[in-house]
């Protein structure tokens, strides 16, 4: 990946035992201790892209995560932060990773600057998706949050909050450039920019998201077909080879990224819902979808029980090789057709769920425990799913227990 930014985080960072007795430090960590099951060995919830997930034998390490922050206050005006957590990542390995490193600058009361290693406010909940203690659920559908593998973003951003009457609003502009890690290599993205804007009156929050991403390689496994295509001459393939070509080929490709979410607590009740939208032209592997979720919850005391309801739709087609299905050139097609249909297809789950709120003790300063049942249907595609075996019915029940806490 391209470094076109000085990660200047890293340096403070590295410079903060020196510099503790002149500046204020503080630190705050979280947690979440998390197991998941399935009712089936056919196929696999997780995040895309990742070689195991849950089925029927349990994982601990899907939903598990241990993150440190520590901030550096130099001033009013200049200050630090640095957050590492330990997951599993797309390429499953389970280990500790730098998730912010920044500086900020606040050059004024409601206007602020940050460079480094950030999370980009993709959706409505990015910023605490790794902060189980944050959220209602054991993990935030992943109809919607999974519709992004890159997290990430290496470069600024900037949070301008200004108040019209009663409605405080936020712009968040950013831009920077980012990588994705997958079993045994990188995917390179080399510019990504976007902008998220968020309304808060009284109990009621409404927010608004948009960003372009651009992807700067492709698959290494997909490279050797891709110029097999395209080495193929017109007057043999007509124009079927050079698209499917263009189809399977992820560099240069934009990914538009549209995101509305509304958030409604007043304390008892709990409602969240967000749309959300990618477009990607007519890449294969980075499909046309359109997601959405509604939440809701009603707090008894420490007990609030929540039901959600979550869906994604594939808009392109599961066949879209243009190469002839008859004749020498048959195989072509099938292969093509087949990698397309381990990507994402249709997907609806229903949940339901209850949080307890444990009492604070000893170091802890909050914790929570969560049980939520899923039952998702794919629609009879692989849908969200990994490692989908032809022996898979299409629909899955799991369970999910979670510990969360932050100290």
């Amino acid at each position: 990946m391209r470094s076109r930014f000085p990660l200047v985080a890293l340096a403070v960072a590295a410079a903060l035992p020196s510099l503790a007795s002149a500046v204020d430090l503080s630190y705050s960590g979280f947690s979440t201790a998390g197991y998941a099951q399935s009712d089936t060995y056919d196929a696999q919830v997780g995040y895309s892209g990742q070689p195991e997930g849950i089925d029927k034998g349990g994982s601990f390490e899907t939903d598990s995560k241990l993150g440190v922050q520590v901030t550096a206050k130099f001033n009013d005006m200049v200050s630090a932060t640095v957050q590492g957590v330990a997951y599993s990542n797309l390429a499953g390995d389970w280990e500790p990773r730098l998730d912010w490193a920044y500086v900020r600058v606040k050059p004024l009361q409601d206007l602020s600057f940050r460079a480094g290693y950030l999370r980009a406010p993709t959706f409505m909940y990015s910023d605490s998706v790794f902060v189980g203690y944050a959220n209602v659920w054991v993990r935030p559908p992943v109809e919607v949050y999974n519709l992004s593998s890159v997290y990430q973003i290496r470069g600024l951003d900037a949070n301008w909050r200004v108040n019209a009457g009663p409605v405080a609003v936020t712009f968040n502009p950013y831009f920077g450039d980012s990588e994705v890690k997958l079993v045994g290599e990188t995917l390179d993205v080399p510019s990504w920019a976007g902008l998220a804007t968020t309304a808060e009156y009284g109990s009621f929050t409404a927010r608004v998201g948009y960003s372009e991403l651009e992807l700067g390689s492709t698959t290494k496994s997909l490279v050797p077909l891709i110029d097999s295509l395209r080495a193929i001459p017109t007057a043999f393939c007509g124009n079927g080879c050079a698209r499917d070509a263009s189809g399977l080929d992820m560099d240069g490709v934009t990914v538009k990224n549209f995101n509305v979410g509304v958030q409604f607590d007043d304390g008892k009740n709990f409602v969240a819902s967000e749309f959300a939208r990618i477009r990607a032209g007519e890449n294969y592997l980075v499909p046309d979808k359109n997601s959405a979720y509604v939440t809701y919850g009603r707090r008894f005391g420490n007990l609030m029980p929540y039901a959600t309801y979550s869906q994604m739709r594939r808009d392109q087609s599961m066949s879209p090789s243009t190469i002839p299905s008859a004749g020498p050139l048959a195989i072509l097609n099938a292969t093509i057709n087949g990698i397309v249909a381990t990507t994402a297809g249709d997907q609806n789950d229903y949940s339901v769920g209850v949080r307890y709120e444990v009492p604070s003790f000893s170091v802890l300063k909050g914790a929570l425990v969560k049980l939520q049942l899923d039952h998702i249907d794919t629609k009879d595609t692989n849908g969200m799913l990994n490692n989908v075996t032809a022996d898979f019915d299409g629909t899955l029940n799991m369970i999910s227990a979670s510990f969360d806490f932050i100290f």
